[in-house]
């Protein structure tokens, strides 16, 4: 009687279990771009804000720590899944948290108040029917996981359950600081390096239809910035009153080693008159400001103030603030120094590696707990 009952159940067993690995890789792919990005989800939180009416009433540090504690979240509950670990818990969380969110992205789907949820990131953009769509597919997985989550086939024993907490946590938290203290490691956005941005724009691409930069008289010089043949420093800050101003030293420098080499450095912002100013006696160097709305300033590099180099329209290389090229970097002329040059394809930079980054641990602590229960 027990074996018909154990054969009548494998099928949903193995149905459970399906739909438990598809939302933990949901889980995961979800956490991962957003750990990528975290800047990018903090930029979307305040989007949010603003659409219901509550703009600049959080400041962007905190939306900056609920970027990271959402993308961590959401791959902690990913690797839980995919590992049957902690399943009572997991379940219910995975369940509470997909029936909070269907009925917003609906709401978000008749009213439209944002362009996309921003659930994948930049990565891959969904419209809003369409993530409302995907919730509620989820959300049928959450229910039936949570209701028959007894019969989820756990990958590690109880007893080293809290390995995958440590190691998961180690990895994130290590790979976003990464992020936000440089630039994203991945770019999915359209000014990435080796992007031809007078190309794009004098051919009216629409991810760049924004894109416009306007003198003191606003005038728009656009395509006069972008067909420039040499190299162009753009100083890049949304908002210059709100730049962080802990390497002014470094801007400085760079701005001496263009002075000395016969470049061009010019700021981007989307700020004031007086803002600018300010900005400048502040800093001590004196280039010139061109104004841009703040939408694609924010696109072009996640770093307020950041550093992009471009020669003839061609984004080379960007640097986020804290990572300014230096003097010892400046030490030549761009045409004779590596960062004058779009850099080659890293391996590490590629979406392989950053999966293998988060799998490889899972898949080794799985292999340790089968080595363990073998031994044994």
């Amino acid at each position: 009687m027990d074996n018909e009952i154990k054969s009548n159940n494998k099928p949903l067993k193995v149905l459970v279990n399906f739909c438990r690995i598809i939302l933990g890789l949901t889980f995961m792919f979800s956490g991962i771009v957003k750990a990528i990005d975290p800047v990018g989800t903090q930029i979307k939180l305040s989007d949010y804000l603003y659409a219901f009416g509550m703009g600049g009433s959080m400041l962007d540090s905190t939306l900056l720590i609920l970027a990271c504690l959402l993308a961590g979240f959401e791959i902690l509950m990913g690797a839980y899944m995919l590992l049957g670990v902690f399943s009572r818990g997991t379940s219910l969380l995975v369940l509470i948290m997909m029936v909070v969110l269907t009925p917003f992205t609906l709401y978000i789907a008749l009213k439209n108040p944002v362009d996309d949820c921003g659930c994948f990131g930049d990565a891959l953009v969904l419209t809003n029917w369409q993530t409302f769509g995907k919730n509620v597919f989820l959300l049928l997985l959450a229910v039936l996981v949570f209701i028959k989550r007894k019969l989820i086939i756990p990958f590690v024993d109880g007893r080293r359950q809290w390995l995958v907490i440590i190691i998961v946590v180690a990895i994130s938290v290590r790979f976003m600081a990464g992020n936000v203290k440089s630039l994203p490691v991945l770019d999915f956005r359209p000014y990435k390096v080796g992007t031809d941005l007078k190309q794009e724009v004098a051919g009216g691409n629409h991810a760049f239809s924004d894109f416009s930069l306007y003198d003191g008289d606003m005038n728009d010089v656009t395509l006069d910035i972008l067909g420039n043949p040499g190299y162009t420093f753009l100083l890049v800050s949304p908002h210059v009153e709100d730049a962080n101003e802990s390497n002014l030293d470094l801007i400085d420098d760079v701005f001496d080693y263009c002075e000395h080499w016969g470049y061009d450095m010019i700021g981007l912002t989307s700020s004031g008159d007086e803002a600018i100013h300010q900005w400048i006696e502040n800093a001590g160097a004196e280039f010139p400001f061109l104004f841009c709305d703040e939408i694609p300033l924010k696109t072009m590099i996640r770093s307020n103030p950041g550093l992009v180099l471009i020669k003839n329209g061609v984004i080379v290389n960007k640097w986020s603030h804290p990572c300014i090229p230096s003097d010892e970097e400046l030490s030549a002329p761009l045409e004779e120094i590596s960062i004058g040059q779009v850099p080659e394809p890293d391996p590490m930079r590629t979406p392989w590696a950053v999966l293998l980054l988060f799998v490889a641990p899972l898949l080794l602590i799985v292999l340790i707990d089968r080595l363990k229960t073998l031994i044994q």
